[in-house]
C-alpha cells in the first residue's frame, strides 16, 4: 500500500490537490478522535436539504453545534425553495489531509497556493464548509451563525459560537499520533498535539488507506503484545522472562505451546496461536 509521502509525491506530479486517496486513514483518525473525546464530531450527511452522493469524497463530520446551526439554515431554505439542495465539496479535514495540502503549498504552490500547517485550520475543527453557489446560501447561512469568509475565498463558511471548540485540530493531531503509537509499538513517539518533524516524518511512512494491525509476532519483535504473549505463555503453564522482547526462550515455548494445542509448532505467535492464548487484538 502506499505511503502519505508516495501520495504527496503522486499528486505533485499529476498537478492534483484531491487528498481523498488517503480516505481510509482520514477515517480512523476521525473515530480515534470520537474516542479520546466522544462525539467531538458528528456526521451531517443525513440533513435535510443536501446534496449528497454515494460517490461524495466529502468527510461529513461537523462539531455538533455547528451542524444543528446548519440544520436550520437548510430548514429555512427548504421552506422557501424545496428544489434548491446545499452541495458541500469539503467539510471536515483530517490531520493527514491538512498536511498533504501543507506540504503541497511548499513543495508545489501552482496546486495550492498557501495552507496551514496541520492543527491550526478550521477545517480541522469541524467547524468549516466549502459550499457550490455561495450566493444562493450566504443569506441563509449568515443568518443561522455561518461566516462567509468573502472574495478571497467565495466557497469557505466558518461557524463561529461561544459554545464550540476552536483546538479540536490539535485533537487531531494526537488522534494521529494515538494510531500510530497502537500499530508501530517498536517506534513510539510522545502524544502531545503538537505537529513536529517527529511527527510530519511518521505520517510521511504511514499508508494511505489506514493502519493494519500486525498479527504475527515471531523472533527479534518487541512491544506490549509480546509482554502480553509472555504472560499469558506463562499462565498457560510454559514459562518464560517477561522481557518485552520476542527472544529465543519466548519462541521455545511458543513452540511447546504450540505443539500442546495441537497447532504447527513454528515458533511464530499468529492468528491462531494468540486465539489459543487468549490474546484479541
Amino acid at each position: 500500500m502506499a505511503t502519505v509521502k508516495e501520495a504527496i509525491d503522486k499528486l505533485i506530479q499529476s498537478n492534483s490537490d484531491d487528498t481523498s486517496v488517503v480516505s481510509g486513514l482520514s477515517r480512523q483518525i476521525i473515530t480515534q478522535m470520537n474516542d479520546l473525546e466522544p462525539s467531538i464530531l458528528v456526521n451531517f450527511e443525513s440533513l435535510p436539504g443536501l446534496q449528497t452522493s454515494v460517490e461524495s469524497r466529502v468527510n461529513f463530520y461537523l462539531q455538533s453545534t455547528a451542524k444543528e446551526y446548519l440544520r436550520a439554515a437548510l430548514r429555512e431554505s427548504l421552506r422557501k425553495n424545496t428544489s434548491v439542495k446545499l452541495k458541500v465539496n469539503s467539510a471536515f479535514r483530517s490531520t493527514v489531509q491538512q498536511h498533504i495540502l501543507h506540504q503541497l503549498s511548499i513543495r508545489a504552490p501552482r496546486i495550492i497556493p498557501l495552507a496551514a500547517k496541520p492543527g491550526n485550520s478550521n477545517h480541522e475543527n469541524g467547524l468549516a464548509i466549502d459550499i457550490n453557489d455561495h450566493a444562493i446560501w450566504q443569506h441563509y447561512l449568515e443568518d443561522h451563525g455561518w461566516h462567509w469568509f468573502g472574495k478571497g475565498d467565495p466557497v469557505h463558511f466558518h461557524f463561529a459560537a461561544p459554545t464550540v471548540r476552536h483546538d479540536i485540530g490539535t485533537l487531531g493531531v494526537k488522534a494521529f499520533q494515538t494510531l500510530w503509537n497502537r500499530f508501530n509499538p517498536n517506534d513510539l513517539m510522545t502524544v502531545d498535539g503538537n505537529f513536529g518533524a517527529q511527527t510530519a516524518a511518521r505520517m510521511d511512512r504511514s499508508p494511505v488507506g489506514g493502519f493494519v494491525m500486525v498479527t504475527l509476532f515471531r523472533l527479534g519483535d518487541s512491544g506490549a503484545v509480546v509482554t502480553r504473549i509472555q504472560q499469558n505463555l506463562i499462565n498457560a503453564g510454559f514459562a518464560t522472562p517477561i522481557t518485552g522482547t520476542f527472544d529465543q526462550k519466548t519462541q521455545d515455548a511458543v513452540i511447546k505451546f504450540q505443539i500442546d494445542r495441537g497447532l504447527k509448532g513454528d515458533g511464530a505467535a499468529g492468528p491462531m496461536t494468540l486465539r489459543a492464548l487468549g490474546i484479541k487484538l
